[in-house]
């Protein structure tokens, strides 16, 4: 079986076991799919229903019994039906960062990376985990995955989403800045556009809670809104980051990437380094292939002459 079909097969089967349990119990999308992977995962029908609905229920999982997906498949069906949920339930879907953007970042820490080994991975402000799900997918290494987030119905969501996967994950569910994690290699993030409240910016205030707890030489990876300095006016956040880290990357993404508030990728890494230069690097559309593989080549060059230099 094509692996397009099947992917289109289990997303299908979800959502006809949705239907099927709305119908029985009326309840809201998510909580039905809740129980639709709580289905799936015991592989059987854990719901009290008649003998004759488990059997139609049955046989609606049937197709996908036995069939070989591949985690990233299973991710992008998922995904798929995360964002109908969202919609289904009028809810933003802010949360859910873009696949390429995991994908970007994966590439990135692969260039980290030039050799295989294990890593703590820790994402401070997760949603529903699709940044987390999507770098551990394309990176070919042992990762410890940590995750926070401070609504209830995210980390529900994240939480099946990560059984589903079988991705073993560490979840705290409660405001970021009060969480502390030690020994992290890499921090990935994920910003929502904000503004400053009290006199404080919250992006500035995550990122210098938690880049103390990468180790030394470890890497954060934020993406930004494009007007992410103008809050620093005194200059306070700047110094005070580049007192033991410092800036080593600045990516702009395309301007068709997002429709409102463009972002960038700011790299941050866990040491003070004099005189370092800067990966200083805009992104073209993704369709002017010429011209991404030149930032690509860009890319590659600072890494060879900053990173992977012997």
């Amino acid at each position: 079986m094509a692996e397009e079909n099947s992917l289109e097969i289990f997303h299908d089967v979800i959502e006809d076991s949705i239907e099927f349990l709305y119908d029985e119990y009326k309840k809201k999308y998510f909580d039905l799919f809740f129980l639709t992977v709580d289905n799936i995962l015991a592989g059987e029908v854990l719901n009290d229903l008649s003998d004759d609905k488990k059997a139609k229920l049955e046989k609606i999982y049937a197709p996908i019994k036995n069939m070989d997906l591949d985690v990233e498949s299973i991710r992008k069906a998922l995904q798929a039906i995360v964002l109908k949920g969202f919609s289904e339930q009028k809810i933003s879907n802010g949360g859910i960062t873009p696949d390429t953007i995991g994908m970007l970042f994966a590439y990135l820490i692969s260039k980290f990376e030039p050799t295989k080994r294990h890593i703590r991975l820790f994402d401070p402000l997760a949603g529903v985990g699709n940044l987390l799900f999507t770098i551990i997918n394309h990176l070919d290494l042992e990762i410890d995955a940590i995750a926070c987030e401070h609504n209830e119905l995210s980390v529900k969501i994240m939480q099946s989403l990560s059984d589903m996967l079988q991705t073993e994950l560490e979840i705290y569910f409660q405001d970021t800045r009060n969480v502390n994690v030690s020994n992290l290699d890499y921090i990935v993030c994920d910003f929502d556009y904000s503004e400053p409240s009290n006199g404080k910016y919250f992006p500035y205030e995550v990122i210098l809670h938690h880049i103390k707890a990468l180790n030394d030489n470890g890497v954060m990876m934020c993406l930004i809104p494009n007007d992410f300095f103008s809050y620093d006016k005194d200059q306070k956040f700047k110094k005070e980051l580049n007192e033991e880290n410092s800036m080593i990357g600045l990516i702009e993404l395309p301007d068709t990437f997002f429709k409102n508030n463009q972002k960038s990728i700011i790299l941050i890494q866990r040491a003070h380094i004099e005189n370092k230069k800067c990966m200083m690097v805009k992104l073209p559309s993704f369709n002017d292939s010429k011209r991404f593989n030149e930032a690509l080549a860009q890319i590659e060059t600072w890494f060879e002459n900053n990173i992977n230099k012997k």
